[in-house]
């Protein structure tokens, strides 16, 4: 996401971007191109109590139908599903309820796939039909 979405434009000139919905982001088309997806975990924060990364991961699930490295660890305390990740996670822009709408258009079990990637081991690989096979450990 950070090399196809400009995290660092004002809020109003990355809503022009993005339009309606993030189906049709520059993150979106990336991911109807890509060969593989990597999920780049650290231990400062859960990436999924963010909605952006939260939308960004149904995309990738939706559009991808590619493996999905994960790697990296989570924090030591990171809760799979409750009250801050998946769809219930934090949004700080207006975008709100385009992304809870564009993560609904995906028809992907979201907080399904991010309890299984915040359970993950670093190098696991998930394939689109849900099966998971780790490479490291």
């Amino acid at each position: 996401c950070f090399a196809a979405n400009p995290q660092t434009w004002p809020a109003e000139r990355l809503q022009l971007l993005l339009g309606f919905t993030a189906m049709q982001s520059p993150f979106a088309v990336a991911m109807e191109k890509c060969e593989s997806v990597l999920v780049v975990r650290n231990t400062a924060r859960n990436m999924y109590s963010r909605l952006w990364c939260v939308t960004e991961l149904a995309l990738a699930e939706a559009y991808a139908k590619k493996p999905v490295h994960v790697v990296g660890e989570m924090p030591p305390r990171a809760a799979a599903s409750g009250d801050d990740v998946g769809l219930n996670a934090d949004c700080s822009g207006p975008e709100k309820g385009m992304l809870l709408e564009t993560i609904e258009k995906t028809n992907v079990e979201i907080d399904v796939l991010v309890a299984k990637i915040i359970q993950a081991k670093c190098g696991s690989v998930f394939r689109p039909s849900g099966g998971c096979s780790c490479v490291c450990q």
